[in-house]
């Protein structure tokens, strides 16, 4: 079949890497930029220069800095040039900022003129329809940890039990406070839980009252304060395979690489229960945990994850011959998507008349080689 040509924005991602599998006829375009943010391609200039080499165009992520002007001017120049927009709702909410009122509007803008449109759970296909009237294509994420360190992997249960919370640079949509208190209510009766807290270093600086709220906590005997900066793959990939469940202290959140590769590796999550993340994997892999309406996780929903995890079965790393199916899987879909949205645009079908109920849902979850969900830890 055809080789097609997508312009990735970003294509140098691990998540969009891992779209790719040598048995499917896609290639992505990179940009020079050693970055995964490649916004320098959404410009009518850069479509004028390379539309002829480019079948699709396909958005992800990493967006944030584009203007409303440029977004108009490149949707435009791919209609002249007849290249089909694809894009997927990563985050229906931006992380990163306070004010969510210019994602809001991109992600509107990308809903209402893409081809198609894809997610990657069946939670927020509900939300993007609820939200901007389309059906998305639900297609789940890819492995993000390398199949050769997968395999590797062993876990052993240890005499301890250590909760991970990474409070990174405190961005607007990660709240750890309210989340480590809460660890620490639960390890009050539970000798054996210990806390692994870690916060970006210039936290310091720029918010030196969170900052001091947190290392406050490296008093107590069983929590372990760090400062740590931008870990390499094989840093984090040691930092998620020596902790025993790692908490999601998200305020804003929709989909979440960072517990994809916990289920990678057969580290434990918990994610507040009402974000699309818990919908990624089913437990143990993602637990979900209760959030009240101040932002604060559950106790006693929290001691029952830990409880659950300390006195039962535990996840394994994930399969890699699994991953390797569904990555297959996942590619063959994407090429789906890709060949349907020329075909949508050859025959000028209006991109939001598709009336299925929810969408088409990619379901990879039963692939022939069977993958586990939990199974004791020796």
């Amino acid at each position: 079949m055809q080789l097609l040509v997508v312009a990735s924005v970003p294509a140098r991602h691990v998540y969009t890497r891992h779209l790719a599998h040598p048995a499917v006829p896609v290639a992505r375009v990179a940009t020079p930029a050693a970055t995964y943010r490649a916004t320098q391609m959404i410009s009518a200039e850069w479509v004028q220069v390379h539309a002829e080499g480019i079948d699709v165009a396909h958005v992800h992520f990493g967006f944030g800095d584009v203007t409303d002007r440029d977004w108009r001017e490149w949707r435009a120049a791919l209609a002249a040039h007849r290249i089909p927009l694809v894009y997927t709702v990563h985050d229906l909410d931006n992380p990163h900022v306070d004010d969510q009122d210019r994602h809001h509007r991109q992600v509107a803008f990308l809903c209402r003129t893409a081809d198609e449109v894809i997610t990657l759970t069946v939670a927020a296909a509900d939300r993007v329809r609820q939200r901007t009237g389309r059906r998305a294509t639900v297609i789940p994420h890819p492995h993000v940890v390398d199949l050769a360190t997968v395999a590797a992997t062993d876990r052993r249960r240890r005499e301890t039990f250590t909760v991970a919370i990474h409070g990174k640079d405190q961005r607007a949509g990660l709240d750890a406070r309210p989340f480590v208190e809460a660890v620490l209510d639960v390890m009050a009766d539970r000798p054996d839980v210990h806390l692994r807290l870690d916060v970006a270093p210039d936290l310091v600086d720029r918010a030196p009252e969170e900052y001091g709220h947190l290392a406050a906590t490296a008093a107590h005997p069983r929590v372990a304060f760090h400062h740590t900066g931008w870990l390499d793959d094989p840093e984090l990939w040691r930092y998620l395979t020596d902790v025993d469940l790692v908490v999601l202290p998200y305020r804003l959140g929709t989909h979440s690489g960072w517990a994809e590769a916990c289920v990678d590796l057969g580290t434990p999550v918990a994610a507040p229960a009402h974000m699309p993340i818990v919908d990624q994997h089913q437990a143990p892999r993602i637990l979900p945990l209760t959030i009240d309406a101040s932002g604060r996780p559950d106790p006693d929903a929290l001691a029952g994850i830990i409880d659950r995890l300390r006195h039962g079965t535990r996840p394994v790393p994930i399969s890699p011959r699994w991953r390797d199916v569904q990555r297959l899987d996942i590619a063959r879909a994407h090429e789906a998507v890709y060949r349907r949205a020329i075909e949508r645009l050859a025959e000028h079908a209006d991109p939001s008349a598709d009336e299925e109920p929810l969408g088409r849902v990619i379901d990879l979850t039963g692939v022939d080689v069977a993958e586990p969900t939990a199974a004791a830890v020796p």
